[in-house]
């Protein structure tokens, strides 16, 4: 009986227990638990975040140029709403958001005015710094082929107007109002006897009136900053009683501006003078003129635009309304200005 139990009792560990249902196997003696949980936690202030932030950020930028007006208009106001406190990302953004001034959407263009706006109060003189790249654009709005987006054009220069100084671009600004309000530069019987008014202005499209208004009220602006707000003129105005020094000491320091004798092409060949006989500016002079400073932006104007400005500025007093007030305001402007 010893031998038969001990027998039974070796083949326990070789027979396979069977469980009942909902039973599971019982553990041996030497079981080791290795199962473990996994929690995560998250640290903003580790590098790893900073690189997502870039990349989402580059990502960002990328969907600008996104087909939906509804993608880029909203992504132009998440970055007008977490504008970065680094300058250096600005360069980024504003490249890849002026191309916008020309975007289809009128929605998009407005959120892209509010961004430039933004920018502008948060980085004084950033805008000066890329005023170039956005003259252009603006230019190009003031030229287009669609009628909605020159309406706004005036809108983004009006933007620009108060974060920049435009005096190097006084010219081309002035022709392209031209252009935009289809006004003549040619100084010809024909031209001179056609009524400035409503019908005759193709190129504004068929809501000219409240458009009108916008770029007359730009204009003023324009020719108030450029023509009788100069910067150059608070030294002879200042009160030199109290500084103790003579009052043409100012004439000897170092210009304000910058290439201040860039006009006198010092450095460059002599090119053959477009002057009339009365000493005037030719319009195909204007071109090679640098206008930063007033005396030469005054002769430009009393030369070459300013009779063709009143002129049909008068056939837009004709309408009345705050057309024709806006237009008088530019009129009493011009007609009070005066070659210094």
């Amino acid at each position: 009986m010893g031998y038969k139990r001990k027998q039974k009792e070796k083949q326990k560990d070789f027979k396979k227990a069977k469980l009942k249902v909902g039973k599971t196997a019982k553990k041996p003696d030497n079981y080791t638990d290795t199962s473990f949980k996994a929690k995560t936690i998250s640290l903003p202030g580790q590098s790893i975040s900073i690189v997502h932030g870039s990349k989402d950020f580059t990502h960002q930028l990328s969907l600008l140029k996104h087909h939906s007006s509804t993608t880029r208009k909203e992504v132009v106001i998440n970055i007008t709403q977490n504008l970065p406190s680094n300058p250096a990302a600005y360069k980024l953004i504003i490249s890849a958001a002026v191309p916008l001034i020309l975007d289809e959407s009128k929605l998009v263009r407005t959120e892209v005015m509010n961004l430039l706006k933004e920018i502008g109060s948060k980085q004084p003189g950033l805008l000066d710094l890329h005023k170039r790249s956005i003259v252009l654009f603006i230019i190009s709005a003031m030229t287009h082929i669609q009628p909605d987006i020159r309406n706004t054009s005036t809108k983004f220069l009006a933007t620009l107007l108060e974060y920049s100084d435009l005096k190097l671009y006084f010219v081309k600004i002035l022709k392209n109002f031209f252009i935009l309000m289809s006004w003549s530069l040619l100084d010809d019987n024909k031209s001179k006897g056609v009524s400035i008014t409503t019908n005759s202005t193709i190129l504004l499209g068929p809501n000219t009136k409240k458009a009108r208004i916008d770029h007359l009220r730009v204009l003023v602006q324009f020719l108030k900053k450029n023509l009788l707000d100069d910067s150059e003129q608070g030294l002879v105005d200042a009160d030199f009683s109290r500084i103790y020094t003579h009052p043409q000491t100012y004439k000897y320091l170092i210009p304000t501006t910058p290439q201040a004798f860039l006009a006198l092409n010092l450095f460059g060949r002599e090119i053959k003078s477009d002057l009339s006989a009365t000493g005037s500016i030719a319009i195909q002079n204007l071109d090679t003129m640098t206008t930063e400073d007033i005396e030469t932006r005054l002769n430009i104007m009393n030369d070459i635009f300013k009779d063709r400005m009143i002129l049909n500025l008068k056939g837009l007093c004709k309408e009345g309304g705050e057309v024709g007030r806006e237009a008088s305001t530019c009129i009493d402007i011009l007609e009070g200005i005066s070659v210094k």
